[in-house]
Order: structure tokens, then C-alpha cells, then sequence
């Protein structure tokens, strides 16, 4: 009998059987293309297939096939379930930063020397902001998006303000937006505003009848916002009474802007707050501004993020549209 005729498919059947074992390793870890390596990030991230699949767009059975693949490609089972849920193993542990930074690297290789082109970009953008920064970003900035950028997506990503610079430098956030008094020295910082801070209080409010004085002032029935338990935005008020031997009546600590702004709507407490706030809040709640009776520190806000975006065209591109919305009022 004739011998059969060897094709290519045989062929290349017969060269991995007769391959070195980490020959055959290395062919199967050519096919972690970017696409998967971020299934592997989000999945880490997650520890849920269907919440990877959600973030990924894709349905659960397509997650759960490229997890496959990886537990294949790998040799290891990566996620394990236990009794509190699905978590990494060991190897899947060490492989995590690695992985991020072959994204990243891979990122800026298909990026580097081509225009970011929106209308034709699938980015999906993670930012991290107080609500207060929300307040003034977000609405415009998806608005933006789905006119100028419609196959891009943002995810609002909560972070604790105290771990956001190893957020940024993880990779779990791409930019935060934040007012720090003494900023991470670890990123890059794009100053965005200085906001000065003013009072609310609910229409028809009978300190809003008459100039208040600082001591007034601190006697009426105050909330105080501190995001994150941190005391800085507190404490640009209360650093200004301490100075002049008063203190504040604090009957409500509140870590959201957007709570105690409808706290006051309610009763009869005030808020201070930043003015760009206090003014977009006057649009949405039966609230009004009364202006303090003693100046305060500004309130700078600026944007940060992490080296590894810095030369990306499109974050670039997303710091441009961040810096138009939320750059200097006009005077």
C-alpha cells in the first residue's frame, strides 16, 4: 500500500508530538494575544466568571471558554473555588503583574506611531473620582463619549481615595480625579481647577435671611463630608474656624457629598462644600449658596495617573477631554 500523502495539517501534527516540551509550551503561549491577557486580568480582578463576562461585554459561556483556554495554555487551574468564593492560586497570583505589564507593553506597541482614532476605538476607560468631581465630570464626560467615541465605555471604578496610587499603578484604574493636599509623588498630576468653598442650605433657610457671622455660622446644625474617612475636605472649614477659636456643630458625618446635599434639602443643617458643587446642586435640589463668613484655603483638583498611560494615545486622549470639561471657569 501507497504511503499517505503528508499534508501540512499532518505535519504540523507531527512536529508537536515530536517537539521538546517547552517547544510545545511556547507555541501554545503565542495564542495569549491581548484580547485573552485581559480576560486574565479581569478575571483576577473579579473572581467571577459571569462578573469578568460583564465587564468583558461578553456572554458567560465565552468567559468561561477563554478561562479554559488559559487553565490549558498554563498548566494551572488559576481560579479554585473555596467556601468564600472563587480565588487565584498561587501561580495565577505571581502571573498577575507580570501579565499587567505585557498589556500595557502590548497596549503601547499597537498605539505607538498611530493617530487614536474615537470613532473607530473600543477603549474601555476606568476612572476613579469623589462624587463630588463626579458631580461635575461624568455627565458630560459619557455624553462626549457617546457622540465622539460611541465603541468606547467608562467604568466608574470606587477606590479608596488612601489606595489610589497603587489603583493607578495596578492597573485596576487608568486616571483619578481627586483633590490631595499633598499629592502622590509616585504619579503624574494634571492640575484641573481651584474651587473655593461656600455653604448650602435649604430654600427659605432663616440663615440665608441675613449675613451670618463666623460664630453664627458655627453654631447652626452642620453635616460634614469626608470621603473615604479622610478629614482633609472637612478640614479646609475647620482649620478656617480654628483659627479664629470656633468649631463647628457636626450633627451628621457623611462620607458622599450627594447624601448630605439631600440631608439639607430636608431639614434645617447646612453643608459646606466646594462652590462647583454647590452650584451644580442648586440646579438639582431645592438648596441655595450662602456664602461663608471667612475665607478658606482653595480646593485644588487635578487628575492623576500612572506612568504606564502616560505615552497611550488614547488616555492621552481622555485626559484632553477630562482637562476641556473640568479645566479653569471661565472668569
Amino acid at each position: 500500500m501507497a504511503p499517505l500523502q503528508e499534508t501540512p495539517l499532518t505535519r504540523a501534527a507531527r512536529a508537536r508530538e515530536t517537539a521538546p516540551p517547552h517547544e510545545e509550551a511556547m507555541a501554545a503561549n503565542r495564542n495569549l494575544d491581548l484580547f485573552t491577557l485581559e480576560c486574565f486580568d479581569i478575571l483576577m480582578r473579579e473572581r467571577s466568571v459571569s462578573r469578568a463576562a460583564e465587564r468583558m461585554d461578553m456572554s458567560q459561556s465565552s468567559m468561561s471558554e477563554v478561562l479554559a483556554r488559559l487553565r490549558d495554555r498554563l498548566g494551572d487551574p488559576l481560579l479554585v473555588r473555596t467556601r468564600e468564593g472563587m480565588v487565584p492560586t498561587e501561580r495565577a497570583t505571581a502571573l498577575l503583574p507580570q501579565v499587567r505589564r505585557a498589556i500595557d507593553q502590548l497596549r503601547l506597541i499597537v498605539e505607538r506611531g498611530a493617530e487614536f482614532r474615537p470613532g473607530q476605538a473600543a477603549e474601555r476607560f476606568r476612572l476613579t473620582a469623589t462624587d463630588y468631581a463626579q458631580l461635575l465630570l461624568v455627565s458630560d464626560l459619557a455624553q462626549r463619549l457617546r457622540s465622539v467615541a460611541p465603541g468606547c465605555t467608562l467604568d466608574l471604578v470606587t477606590v479608596n481615595i488612601r489606595l489610589v496610587e497603587q489603583a493607578l499603578e495596578a492597573g485596576e484604574v487608568d486616571l483619578a480625579i481627586a483633590y490631595y493636599p499633598d499629592p502622590p509623588p509616585g504619579l503624574r498630576r494634571g492640575p484641573l481647577f481651584a474651587d473655593r468653598y461656600v455653604c448650602i442650605a435649604r430654600r427659605g433657610h432663616p440663615a440665608a435671611a441675613q449675613p451670618l457671622g463666623a460664630e453664627g455660622f458655627a453654631e447652626l446644625a452642620h453635616v460634614s463630608v469626608s470621603p473615604s474617612g479622610l478629614s482633609y475636605f472637612a478640614g479646609v472649614v475647620d482649620s478656617a474656624l480654628d483659627a479664629l477659636g470656633l468649631a463647628r456643630r457636626v450633627v451628621v458625618k457623611c462620607p458622599h457629598f450627594l447624601i448630605a446635599s439631600h440631608l439639607v434639602a430636608r431639614s434645617d443643617m447646612v453643608l459646606a462644600l466646594p462652590e462647583r458643587a454647590a452650584r451644580a446642586l442648586t440646579a438639582l435640589l431645592p438648596v441655595q449658596i450662602v456664602e461663608l463668613p471667612f475665607p478658606t484655603r482653595p480646593v485644588d483638583v487635578s487628575m492623576y495617573w500612572h506612568e504606564r498611560c502616560h505615552h497611550s494615545r488614547s488616555h492621552q486622549w481622555l485626559r484632553e477631554q477630562v482637562r476641556s470639561i473640568l479645566g479653569p471657569a471661565p472668569s
